[in-house]
């Protein structure tokens, strides 16, 4: 007997979790109703939910969360280079000499 689940992990569109999340709101919050019609678990779209909201109240997105991080990262890695690269044209300036 294989220890993972015989049921396979579904991928949902953006259309359908929006979808799902108006029904939501449309039933006055009801996320176990709008779960147990659109034959999901609660859990996930309690999650949508949350999402939705946190999206609705400016708060970045899964996307753009992702596009900081790496942004930050390509930052980082850009002042490393202008400090290493600061550094010797100090260095190559006080070996020059025609600086003296």
């Amino acid at each position: 007997m294989s220890s993972k689940s015989s049921r396979s992990r579904r991928k949902f569109t953006k259309e359908f979790k929006s979808e799902a999340v108006a029904m939501v709101v449309a039933a006055d919050g009801n996320v176990a109703k709008v779960a147990r019609e659109l034959n999901i678990y609660d859990s996930t779209l309690g999650n949508w939910v949350r999402q939705a909201r946190a999206e609705a109240d400016g708060a970045p997105t899964v996307e753009e969360r992702a596009e900081i991080r790496e942004l930050r990262r390509e930052l980082e890695r850009v002042k490393r280079e202008r400090d290493i690269l600061g550094k010797a044209v100090a260095y190559f300036s006080a070996s020059d000499p025609r600086n003296v």
